[in-house]
């Protein structure tokens, strides 16, 4: 009797947690109502206006699966977007990409379309065409019989007669007239212009789906991405290509480097102008690409894969009920994403010791960490595939750790790295996810980790609005908050919280990832445990504690 009492009692909690979650057409309906009261008002300020997104975007987080979601996540960023046409303040802008970005990428729905659309128009007014022909081409290819889609191919004709840079006769290829082209100097010679960039180096890292290209640089040039559709006349194929200002480049590289790995089948070189050098990647079947810098040495990065944003290609996207009663709230929980691949990135290597104090090198503790970290994952996770990006003590670029990742179509990417401080008595452990930020103590803690000035961090923070995909935000978040509560109670430590920055090893990772700093190297009290292989043991054991929940979460056993 009491059993069956039980069993009822919880079936209605259920029912009004499910009621509960939903976002209220009565709420939703509230938040319009706001909006239409400022746009009429005189008085109304930006701010108002940002009160009124988080609002919409608050339900939204309510209950991402939700049939009124979509509408709200799509109404937060025309509300930044009335915004921007009252007040001519171009951060409303970038704020709305945001949102319709988040809005297109995870739902199939009318206003997923009408996002697109919105993207389009926002990237067309920052000078950003490659981005809006991007976007449009997404829209027509997911929303073919829609009449969104007949808009989109409206537009993509408008941007395609004023913008296309189809010059491929003189791009590419050096004249037979200009013989060793002499008048244009070597740039592994002493010539007396110094003031020209040099590439000296292009590389890549390649595998089914993903492909990153790195272009070494002695200093970062101003360069322009664009990408550019298939040629016939010309046979040439859909191709990307970087124009490098005032630069030059050391004749030793190859001018043809060969990949065919499924994704591009080459990537050249050629002298476009005089001080302009192009780089030209050819498409053999590139869906999405970001392009960025990093400094400490100086490269531009291009990533290139066959997925579109947002959901990676390996995992069938589907919404279910049943995801409903798992009780996960955010996008991956909803589609049915699973973990089945980590990947652990001990900081630091080699000759890059990291924080280093009273004798002890942050390199060596970490990768002490991970590796105690790959051990119980594997002893608890016997389904998981474990990998890590160094396991002894050597130097890994930044931009390889994420790339190996990738290559390795992770799910979670979890980077372990101990914090120092000028201020000796600082203490505490505290996890970092991807993204923009004002807080300058956080700042402080990626340019350390990234090596990076205060004007890369500065540029970094202006290029991740083309690369963060939120639905990859949350999960990172959500990953963040178990992991810092664990290591913070287990270590019985100061909880310093889960915080934001622009670190570039997550730049380009196309799964939910961390970075964990696992406590103060500074401070001397701490000297005796980080110097003591239980207490890395601990570390490890806490972090493996907040990944086994993220991970019981998602795959249905929480």
């Amino acid at each position: 009797m009491y059993r069956k009492i039980a069993f009822i009692f919880i079936i209605l909690l259920l029912t009004f947690a499910s009621a509960f979650s939903a976002i209220s057409s009565k709420d939703y309906n509230s938040v319009k109502r706001d909006l239409a009261y400022i746009e009429k008002s005189r008085s109304a300020t930006r701010t108002s206006y940002t009160l009124v997104a988080e609002k919409f975007y608050k339900l939204y987080r309510q209950s991402p699966s939700s049939s009124l979601a979509d509408d709200s996540l799509y109404l937060c960023g025309m509300t930044y977007i009335k915004s921007y046409n009252r007040f001519k303040n171009k951060e409303d802008l970038k704020n709305a990409l945001k949102y319709f970005r988040l809005a297109a990428v995870n739902y199939k729905s009318k206003w997923a379309a009408e996002s697109y659309l919105q993207a389009a128009e926002i990237y067309v007014l920052l000078d950003d065409y490659a981005s809006a022909r991007y976007m449009l081409n997404k829209l027509i290819g997911k929303f073919k019989t829609r009449p969104e889609a007949k808009e989109a191919k409206k537009k993509l004709q408008e941007i395609e007669k004023k913008f296309q840079r189809d010059v491929e006769i003189k791009s590419y290829t050096v004249s037979k007239s200009n013989g060793n082209n002499s008048s244009i100097t070597k740039a592994n010679s002493s010539n007396g212009n110094d003031s020209k960039q040099v590439v000296k180096n292009i590389r890549y890292f390649s595998s089914d789906d993903y492909t990153r290209v790195v272009i070494d640089v002695n200093d970062i040039p101003k360069f322009e991405k664009h990408w550019l559709k298939a040629n016939p006349e010309y046979n040439k194929p859909p191709r990307l290509f970087i124009d490098l200002f005032n630069t030059d480049i050391d004749r030793s590289i190859d001018k043809v480097i060969e990949i065919k790995d499924g994704l591009l089948k080459s990537v050249r070189w050629g002298l476009f102008d005089k001080g302009t050098t192009r780089i030209v990647l050819d498409s053999e079947n590139v869906k999405d690409f970001t392009v960025f810098t990093m400094s400490n040495p100086d490269r531009i990065v291009i990533d290139v894969s066959g997925s579109p944003d947002g959901v990676a290609s390996k995992t069938d996207v589907s919404t279910s009920a049943n995801n409903e009663q798992t009780g996960v709230s955010t996008l991956a929980g909803i589609f049915g994403l699973k973990v089945k691949t980590i990947v652990i990135d001990p900081g630091h290597g080699g000759h890059d010791p990291g924080a280093s104090y009273y004798g002890i090198n942050e390199k060596d503790v970490v990768l002490d960490v991970g590796l105690y970290l790959k051990e119980l994952l594997r002893n608890n996770f016997k389904d998981l595939n474990i990998y890590m990006t160094r396991e002894e003590d050597v130097f890994i670029p930044l931009e390889e750790r994420t790339a190996f990742a990738n290559k390795k179509r992770a799910d979670l990417f979890i980077s372990i790295h101990v914090n120092a401080s000028r201020n000796k008595s600082a203490y505490g452990v505290e996890t970092y996810v991807l993204n923009v930020t004002n807080d300058k103590g956080a700042l402080e803690v990626a340019a350390f980790e990234n090596q990076a000035t205060e004007k890369s961090l500065s540029d970094l923070q202006g290029i991740l609005k083309d690369i963060m995909l939120n639905s990859k935000l949350e999960e990172s978040l959500m990953l963040a908050k178990f992991v810092q509560d664990e290591l913070s109670s287990g270590l019985r430590d100061k909880n310093l919280g889960v915080k934001q920055a622009p670190f570039y090893v997550l730049v380009g990772a196309k799964m939910p990832s961390v970075l964990v700093e696992c406590g103060f190297l500074s401070n001397k009290k701490y000297l005796s445990k980080f110097n003591s292989k239980s207490y890395r043991k601990a570390i490890a054991e806490n972090i493996y504690k907040g990944i086994k929940e993220y991970i019981e979460k998602y795959n249905g056993k929480n």
